[in-house]
């Protein structure tokens, strides 16, 4: 073999293999004849082991059970084929595993205790083990590991970026791109090839837990973020060490469930799904190509997911063009849902369905399947459609040429410099400032930013105010075996001795407890100023008693838990000014704080960097450029409230006890200085469906300082066939402007992209007609506007 003709990587690969004796036949074989080859040599429990991909569960979770994730002895022979399932006829001795989900998310999270955690390079030997077991066998077929992915790769150790709504926050597809590409790196760096949870589903009910995991409400924003981070993932060449697959979730949605419950239905129609929550899975199966997705749990519009041929593969395959890898984390729920009257038949549904991958280790997708196919009431066919996936995508990512990961570059690449920065700047860029009026003796001038000079005691007070673990989100890097310091650690780096920091908790995230008040209390008196650091608790993991956000964590209410708003009640009345920084993974309803403190700043959760940008921002170190990426309400009782109510909604009267607004709209958030909106104009005025205008507006800096607007431009179609949101946003540009001077900022509109409706009959069309282009600062505060002729 002539190594010049080959790769560095790809020989590397090859030497690996040949050293350990592991250069197979099959490895060898052309691509696509491969994949034929060894579905003519895998007996029916060999193909039914290639699908199934069991979430690995702590073994104390499990007690007695032999599921193949608890021990490594459990993994091993599940590996290496010799994992017994099913009762006496149906059982069967499985061929080779598929792969495994989650073996390095050892704590579930921080579930669990986990005395020693693996290290990057132990992560990378760990997968190393597994794969030459796999390899070891006759079929030589190479493990698909998948891992969650929401926001960093949740191995000990990785970068832990901001999650979900600051991401979104960010208004910045370009840099969530480079966020992706960055958790691929690390992922693939340990043996990772798939990370799942990448939220394509909109944040419609701020009450869900998961919705910490998602962009936007917003379905344009969020298909440029799907659109930027899917190829950013996946790269020009799955093989290349750079490259991961993935996985979007949940498809075709899990929210907006019944009242905001994970488990409950979800009760929209075909024309409202089309025109609002599609647009993020076709910028994510078109042109961008994600190979991976997860059907939901739930059930749409009556239909459970995974049972459903119209949605996993007409709507999916057909129409979307997805050519990739279905998994399922519950085909049980065909028989909780009555639809299949038994295990086997939920097996056959599923797999007609189109589900691939089975990540529950359940019995359905393992002897009951077996069974169906051995009784003729599965097609054998159908098993093979769903292994010759599996199959094709571990080809594609250069498995059976090189299943195995060097630990060396584990160590480089994992929390890297590089990335720390990374996630530096996305948590800097995620903080949305919503309200900066003058503190008590400010003389006209905002609060923020604080001033060294002014500020010579600072309290700093709250629950969050010292906690770095509520600051990192779910699904996170866990321990992170890295600094992540908290906001009172940041602020101690951050002013050295020029401030003298009193700190106080004050209370906790959730209880009843008040005797940290006075404290609380005592501190702000002694102060100039006083930052209270309130929200919610992701810390803990899945059993914690106290976590108030995440998976599993649905709320009937959105106020402040606990005595929260107390606390920050208590602390404005010594009058000293006061600000409140708002740590969430949802819209919350801050109506108190709203009205009566001076500044409030919504921190999210901003990952590991995020106390160093909150205390950056608060001293004008940085300027929080962040913009809300959904609408806060007033009360829950006003859900569902997104900015993009049809007219009735919008043109609605008040409640009788509070106004029908929201309390900061979508697309709000201040920064350090102001900005003029002058002239907009577009190159044409009339165009057709397919043809483009340009618009332009200029916008001046009429501050003191340099800062960077988040223009936003938004449409409304003036007249159509159907009822249609108010106002909906088309187009985000960032331009950051020195003091005193102007910009052009630039955005391009084109019809049969930007202005289409999905009308009675379920078409995606552009109807001739007028539209306002709007320009402006959030979805209501609009500062330029023109009109566009479509014909």
């Amino acid at each position: 073999m002539d190594k010049a003709k080959i790769s560095r990587r790809a020989f590397a690969g090859l030497a690996l293999a040949a050293c350990t004796g592991l250069v197979t036949p099959m490895a060898k074989a052309p691509r696509g004849r491969r994949v034929d080859a060894l579905l003519a040599r895998m007996s029916v429990a060999d193909k039914i082991a290639q699908l199934n991909i069991p979430v690995c569960l702590p073994q104390e979770l499990l007690g007695d059970s032999t599921d193949p994730t608890g021990t490594r002895e459990h993994r091993e022979a599940y590996v290496r084929g010799e994992t017994v399932v099913g009762e006496k006829a149906d059982r069967i001795t499985l061929g080779p595993g598929g792969g495994l989900f989650g073996l390095v998310n050892q704590s579930l999270s921080g579930s669990v205790p986990v005395p020693h955690p693996l290290s990057p390079r132990q992560q990378a030997l760990q997968h190393n083990h597994l794969q030459r077991l796999a390899r070891a066998n006759p079929l030589g077929i190479p493990l698909l590991q998948i891992s969650e992915g929401t926001h960093g790769s949740v191995g000990p150790g990785s970068t832990i970026f901001p999650e979900g709504l600051a991401l979104g926050a960010t208004f910045d597809p370009r840099l969530i791109g480079r966020v992706y590409g960055a958790v691929a790196r690390e992922a693939r760096a340990v043996g990772i090839h798939a990370l799942s949870t990448i939220m394509a589903e909109l944040n419609r009910d701020p009450r869900y837990g998961r919705g910490a995991w998602s962009f936007s409400e917003d379905p344009y924003l969020t298909a440029r973020m799907i659109e930027a981070l899917v190829p950013a993932m996946q790269g020009d060449d799955l093989a290349s060490p750079e490259s991961v697959v993935t996985s979007l979730c949940t498809f075709p949605m899990e929210a907006p469930n019944t009242g905001g419950l994970e488990t409950s239905s979800i009760e929209i129609g075909e024309r409202v799904f089309r025109q609002t929550h599609l647009e993020p899975w076709r910028a994510g199966f078109g042109p961008a190509g994600a190979l991976m997705t997860e059907a939901s749990e739930q059930t749409v519009d009556g239909i459970v997911v995974h049972g459903s041929r119209r949605h996993l593969t007409e709507l999916l395959r057909d129409e979307l063009d997805f050519r990739g890898v279905v998994i399922g984390n519950d085909v049980r729920s065909l028989v909780r849902e009555h639809v299949a009257g038994t295990a086997r038949e939920a097996a056959g549904l599923a797999l007609r369905a189109g589900v691939d991958i089975s990540l529950s280790w359940d019995e359905i997708y393992l002897d009951q399947l077996a069974a169906a196919v051995r009784e003729g009431g599965v097609e054998e066919a159908l098993l093979d459609r769903a292994v010759r996936r599996v199959l094709t995508l571990k080809e594609r990512l250069g498995l059976f040429e090189n299943p195995y990961v060097d630990p060396d570059r584990a160590e480089r690449v994992v929390n890297c410099a590089a990335h720390r920065e990374l996630a530096l700047q996305c948590a800097r860029q995620s903080l949305v400032l919503l309200k900066n009026d003058p503190g008590k003796g400010g003389g006209g001038r905002e609060l923020l930013p604080l001033s060294r000079d002014r500020v010579r005691t600072l309290a700093l007070i709250g629950p969050n105010a010292d906690d770095r673990l509520n600051l990192l989100g779910e699904y996170n890097a866990y321990p992170a075996l890295h600094p992540t310091p908290s906001i009172r650690e940041a602020l101690r780096e951050l002013v050295g001795d020029d401030v003298r920091i009193v700190h106080a908790r004050g209370c906790e995230v959730t209880g009843t407890d008040t005797s940290g008040l006075a404290a609380a209390r005592a501190a702000a008196l002694q102060a100039d100023v006083a930052v209270v650091v309130v929200g919610e608790q992701t810390k803990g993991g899945y059993f914690s008693p106290d976590r108030t956000d995440g998976e599993l964590k649905d709320t009937a209410s959105l106020d402040l838990t606990g005595v929260q708003e107390r606390l920050l009640k208590e602390v404005h009345a010594t009058g000293t000014p006061t600000i409140a920084v708002v740590v969430t993974g949802r819209a919350l309803s801050l109506r108190w704080a709203a009205a009566h403190l001076p500044a409030l700043l919504i921190a999210w959760l901003p990952g590991e960097a995020g106390g160093r940008a909150v205390a950056e921002a608060l001293f004008g170190d940085v300027e929080p450029t962040g913009r809300l990426p959904v609408t806060f309400p007033r009360d829950v009782g006003q859900l569902p409230l997104s900015y993009d109510q049809k007219r009735a909604r919008a043109d609605a009267d008040d409640y009788i006890d509070m106004p029908s607004t929201p309390l900061y709209p979508f697309g709000a958030g201040l920064g350090y200085t102001t900005f003029r909106y002058d002239r907009i104009r577009l190159t044409d005025d009339t165009i057709g469906a397919d043809a483009t205008t340009r618009v332009r507006v200029d916008i001046t800096n009429t501050g003191e300082r340099a800062g960077t607007e988040v223009v936003q431009l938004y449409v409304t179609d003036n007249q159509a066939s159907v009822s249609l949101p108010y106002i909906r946003l088309r187009g985000v540009r960032k331009a950051h402007v020195e003091a005193g001077q102007r910009a052009t900022v630039t955005f391009d509109i084109t019809p049969s992209r930007d202005l289409t409706l999905v009308d009675d009959e379920l078409r995606t069309v552009v109807e001739p007609g007028t539209f306002e282009i709007k320009v402006g600062r959030s979805s209501t505060d609009i500062r330029r506007r023109a009109t566009l002729r479509v014909t």
